[in-house]
Formats: structure tokens, sequence, C-alpha cells
């Protein structure tokens, strides 16, 4: 009892002690899910149909397009721009794989394995045309090929061994491609289903062969809108007003965009550090002028890092860049250039020719490499090899004896005239070259191997050099850049605000520039690379008016700051946005209707140019596609149209254009030598209308699934 009563006495004590350890129990699950929450939101690069996409999923598409690009060309994707490319693609196959993998979901259309093996099997997708599953000498896609990589992968693989990085690679590249061939699949299939409900008829298919193939040759005097001045014309804020309300879903706006204005700082070279620059040409001309041998000439191209990399091998003149490459045939060897400044790559040069030779294109040969006990073991293998062929003995059965291969391989200059070989490998060309067919010569390596080599044949003779070239780009210097840097950090300090930078920008010789409806999908900063931390800023953090830090971009060449002008949301465009935009369309149609006005009337082309109206014969005008007239600097479907209808002789007119007014008198009506055929043309009416329906069903699909694209916070 005493033991209640103190419970009772202390009830509101423990109610609230419980409440309290409660209350921090759910708080720190709520911390621990909004910290769940929170990272989830940071790892989101976009959202679809209300669907959250990973940076990880997204990622893994993109590097797997760069793997295809890498395979296909044979080299590494670089450079911001080719990456930016890659991005866009990865993003656009990844939204329209998930938009039309839900519709496809919802009709029942599925894409099985065996479809799927039967289209790798038979090579029936451009993924698949790749270097690695062809077939060398055929140049064409072998299924085998992928069937005996797959069978040496899982062996391996099951076997426990360390696999080359080119098999993983390969291997990536293959299931990448398998899984892009049932997403390629299901969208034909699902574009099928909607072809049934595209139907095209003969007098369709007759219509469109028609609009092709009659073609009209015309006389045409053309008014265009420079005759008209902008004083002659009024238009009025409540026309305006009225063409807006009548033309706003033109002006409807599906994404979030910022208004901005911005400064670009680039730093170049100053006048001392062009002085510096031809100093340091003119030294490299001496030293290439007093080298006396290949060795001596390319020490000095190494020591002066020049961009053009020295090979003690020939090479076709298009293997050097194209400003020494033109003066190559005319330099005799021996010849040093002069220094001299390239504008277009912006670049000092001076070279030195040291041979100049006619010389085979491409060589067919085959080797063994001879590895022995010690150097001299190894040395007198391989002369009792070269020795035999030439007493007689078969190069293949040598080859089969020590467990080698005969087989032989083309080599062309253009497969290592752009490599940086070592000297080993540098010999072995120099030695293949030189050689003639059916010669069978030992090369000594540096590693104590000997190659046998055997030349088969030579083809396509051709003129060959040998350059020193010493390439250097003309740089800017730190003090230059600090320099730039103090100016602009110094002018920022002072002008600190957007009204200041605005007032002040132009008189100490910036431009502050603006760049309207900036999206969020950009990669950059009107064009600017290395800006995509001022992109985050805009989207992110900043507010209208709002000046952002100085910011280093660009390929550290670039200063940039950027002011927020103003916040664009999704939604019908303001009209004083668009307002300038409408006058000056209003203005045109205004003027054309002048233009029209003094044509009325006219009977004759003479009586047109009598008004002032500029005569042109305009020839082979086909209904399918509008008439460009360069008297108006515009394509003109009315005028194309008149045209079809018009018989020959007719006098048509005034025509109201795009570009100006019209009057045209029809010389001749001609058709085409194409023959109508009904399946075919109704294939092509089908095949055009169904490419129309499927953008547009997209776009659609686009809008409806709410597509949120947050990628400039990682890329």
């Amino acid at each position: 009892m005493a033991t209640l009563g103190k419970i009772r006495k202390h009830g509101v004590l423990l109610v609230s002690a419980i409440a309290i350890a409660l209350f921090l129990f759910v708080a720190g699950d709520l911390v621990k899910g909004g910290e769940s929450l929170f990272q989830k939101s940071q790892m989101t690069v976009a959202t679809i149909d209300g669907e959250d996409v990973s940076i990880q999923d997204y990622q893994k598409l993109f590097d797997e397009l760069q793997g295809y690009y890498e395979i296909v060309n044979g080299s590494s994707v670089s450079g911001e721009d080719d990456l930016n490319r890659v991005k866009d693609e990865a993003w656009q196959t990844y939204v329209q794989n998930t938009l039309i993998q839900k519709e496809c979901k919802e009709l029942g259309l599925t894409v099985t394995d065996n479809e799927v093996a039967e289209i790798i099997k038979n090579g029936q997708s451009q993924l698949l045309q790749v270097p690695i599953f062809m077939n060398q000498q055929t140049g064409r896609y072998d299924y085998s090929l992928v069937q005996q990589f797959l069978n040496e992968y899982k062996a391996q693989k099951d076997a426990g061994a360390q696999l080359p990085d080119a098999y993983e690679k390969t291997y990536k590249y293959y299931m990448f491609a398998q899984k892009q061939i049932r997403s390629q699949y299901l969208v034909q299939k699902y574009q099928a289903l909607l072809s049934k409900a595209l139907i095209s008829n003969p007098i369709e298919a007759k219509q469109n062969f028609n609009a092709r193939t009659n073609e009209t040759d015309v006389i045409l005097a053309s008014m265009p809108l420079s005759m008209v001045a902008d004083d002659k014309v009024t238009v009025t804020d409540d026309e305006i007003k009225a063409k807006f309300n009548e033309e706003k879903e033109k002006y409807l706006q599906i994404l979030e965009t910022r208004d901005i204005k911005y400064i670009d700082v680039a730093i170049s070279a100053s006048d001392a550090d062009k002085k510096a620059a031809e100093e340091e040409m003119d030294d490299a001309c001496a030293q290439l002028q007093a080298a006396e041998t290949n060795t001596a000439a390319g020490n000095v191209c190494r020591q002066l890092t020049s961009a053009v990399l020295y090979t003690d091998i020939l090479k076709k003149k298009e293997a050097f860049p194209q400003m020494i490459s033109n003066l190559l045939d005319s330099a005799a060897v021996g010849t040093v250039c002069a220094p001299k400044y390239d504008a277009m790559t912006n670049t000092y040069y001076t070279f030195k020719v040291l041979d100049k030779q006619t010389q085979a294109d491409s060589v067919l040969y085959r080797q063994m490499v001879v590895v022995r006990a010690d150097e001299a073991a190894t040395k007198a293998s391989a002369d009792s090899i070269v020795n035999a062929i030439k007493g007689g003995a078969k190069f293949a059965d040598l080859a089969k004896k020590y467990n080698q291969s005969s087989d032989s391989t083309w080599v062309s200059t253009a497969q290592y005239q752009n490599s940086n070989l070592d000297a080993d490998n540098a010999l072995f060309v120099k030695t293949l070259y030189t050689m003639q067919p059916n010669e069978t010569q030992a090369v000594k390596l540096s590693n104590g191997y000997n190659i046998v080599l055997q030349v088969l044949e030579k083809r396509n003779p051709i003129q060959k050099y040998n350059v020193a070239a010493v390439v250097k780009t003309l740089n800017f210097s730190d003090a230059t850049y600090n320099a730039a840097f103090n100016k602009f950090s110094s002018f920022l300090a002072a002008n600190n605000t957007a009204e200041k930078i605005e007032a002040n920008a132009e008189k100490e010789g910036y431009s502050l520039l603006p760049y309207p409806d900036l999206t969020s999908n950009s990669h950059n900063i009107a064009g600017i690379h290395g800006t995509r931390d001022a992109l985050k800023w805009v989207f992110d953090e900043a507010d209208e008016k709002d000046v952002s830090q100085l910011y280093e971009c660009g390929e550290n060449n670039h200063l940039c700051v950027v002011i927020l002008d103003k916040i664009n949301k999704k939604g019908y465009r303001p009209l004083d946005k668009v307002s300038t935009n409408i006058k000056g369309d209003l203005m045109n149609e205004k003027k054309v209707a002048q233009l029209a006005e003094q044509l009325n009337g006219v009977k004759s082309i003479a009586d047109a140019q009598a008004k002032g109206a500029i005569i042109d014969t305009i020839n082979h005008i086909s209904f399918a596609s509008p008439a460009f007239i360069s008297a108006t600097a515009s394509s003109e479907p009315l005028v194309s149209a008149a045209a079809a209808k018009a018989q020959k002789d007719a006098f048509v007119g005034p025509i109201k254009g795009e570009g100006g007014a019209y009057v045209m008198k029809v010389t001749s009506k001609t058709q085409t030598q194409e023959k109508f055929d009904a399946k075919q043309e109704e294939a092509q009416v089908s095949q055009m209308n169904l490419r129309m329906a499927m953008q547009s069903l997209i776009n659609s699909l686009y809008l409806k699934a709410n597509v949120t694209d947050n990628r400039y916070k990682f890329f």
C-alpha cells in the first residue's frame, strides 16, 4: 500500500518521464528517418512520373555509353564537350526507355529472352556492329566470335583466373548491348502497335507522290520587308495583348529558367609573354640547326617539351600539324624552318627536315620471338633460324617447331606514326620498312629478345618524312593571369551589387552580357567551360539581383561573374517577357500587308519591277518543300502552294509570305521521271506519320510524367 501511495504521489512526474522517453525514442527514429530521406534526396539526379532516379543508375548508363563509344572509336571519350554529349544521350535514353517501358507494361508488351538471343545471333542491331565482334577477314559481324568470347570468359571466371582488363571491358559491353537491344526492340514493338492506328491509302499516297514529283518553274517578283521602314508601321499595346491571348499556348514554358547577366574575362598572352615565347623559339631553331644527328634533334624536341612527339621514323606528312605539313614538299633535307606563329592553333613552331624518302605505306609480314638462356644463345638461335630460312626452310615449319604462329599481319604507316614509339619499336618499324619482299632478318631488342622478321609484300609507295618539330602553344604567364585576376577582383570589390556592376562595367572595360532563359539542363554558363559551380549557384542559391563570387573557369583561362536577373517559373510567360517578339511579328505582318497592297492590280512582272520588286527565276518548286527565296532570305510555303496550284503561263499574286510579298509568272510545269509505286509510297507516308506521331507521343509522355532534371547538381 505504501508503494502504491508513493506511485500516486509522484504520478505526474512518472507520466512526464515516460512521455519524454517516448518522445526521445520516436524523435530518434524520426531523425534517423530524416537523415535517410535527406541522403536519398542528395542522391536523386531526376524524377520521372513521381519515381526518383538515383545518381548511381544514371551514372551506370553513362559509363556504359562511354564504353560503347570507346569500343566503336578505339579511343577514350575525353574533353568536356564530348563527355557532355554522352551525358545527354544517356539522359535521353534513360528517360525514353522509362516512359516507353511504363506504357508497354500497361499494354502487356514484352520482349522475351529468346527474341533478344535471336537478334544477337543474327547481328540485327547496330550495337553489335563493333570491331570486337567483327570477323577480320570478312569485315562482318560474326556470332561465333561472341560465343567463343563468352565461353572463354566463363571458363576463366569459373577457374578463378585473373582476367585482363580488355576481357572485363568486353564483357561489360556485351551485357550493356544485351540490355539496350531489349529496350530498343521493345520500342520497335510499341512503334509497330502505334503504326496500326496510322493507316495510309492509295489516294493519300498519290497526293504525296504528286506533291514531291510535280515541279514548277516561275519568274518571281519579291518585295522584301526591308522596303518598309519601321517608322511606317504602328503597333499598339492592345494589338500586342490580343496577339498574346490568341497565341498564348505558344508561350507555355514547361521548364523553370533563369535570366542572367555575366562578365567573362578571357585571359590571353601579354606582349611580354609573346616576346618570351619568341626568344624560346629562336633558341629552339638555333639548337635544331646545330644538331648533327637525328638523336640530337630529337633531344631538342624532348627537352623543350614540344607538342609534337619526335620518333626517329619516316611518317606521312599528314602526321604533322597542317602548318608544317604544308611546307614539307618544298623543304629540302637539312632545312631548318625559321620560327613562325600560327594564329589558327595559337602556336609557335620551327622544324628541321632530317630525311625524305619514297617508302611503302603498308607491309605484310610475320615474325617469331626468340628467347634463350642468355644473350649469346638468343642471338645464335635467331641467326640459325634466319640462315635456315635463307637455305630453303619454311617459316611456317620453324614457327611450329618453336610453338609460335606463322600468321601474317599487315601494318600501315597510320597505325604507328602518331604513337610515341620507344627505341625498340622504332627500330622494329625502321627495319620492317627497309626490308625487301621475301627477305628475312633478325632484330635485336634492348630487353635481350630477338625478333625474326620476314616481309612478304609491300604496297603503295608514298613520300614520307622524318621531321624534328618544336611546337609550343602561346600561353599566358602567371604574372599575366595574376594581373587580370587582381584587376577584376578589385572591380568586383568596388562594385558588389548588380546595380553598380551594370553602371560601371563598361567604364572599366568589361562587357556585361545578357543570357536569357538559362535552363538547369545546360552544362555551363553561356558556353564557357568549367562553370558548373556557377550553374549550381544560379539554380540552388541565388535570388534575383544576387551577384555571384568570382569564378576561375574555362581551361584555367577565364574569369567569370554572374548576376541572377530574373527567375522564370513554369507556366505561361508573362506578356512583358514576350511583348518585344510579338511586336516584331505584328510589324512584319503589317509590312507584308503594305507590300501586298502595293502589288494589288499588278498584271505583269514588268509592272512589279517598276514598283521596286526584285526579279528572280525560281526552278523546281514542289508542294512538298517550301521554296527558298534569296531576295527575302526566307522559306515560303505559300509560294510553293501557289505555284503548285497555278496553271502554266498563269500570273499569280500578290502572295503574303513570311519575308515579304510576291507575284509570279508560271513558266513551266513538269513531272520528274520517278515512277509511282502505290505500296512503296503508302509505306513512306505511314513511316512519316509514325515518326511525327512518335515524337509527339514522347513529348506528351514527357510532359505527363512531370520530369525533373537535376543533373546540374552532379555534373
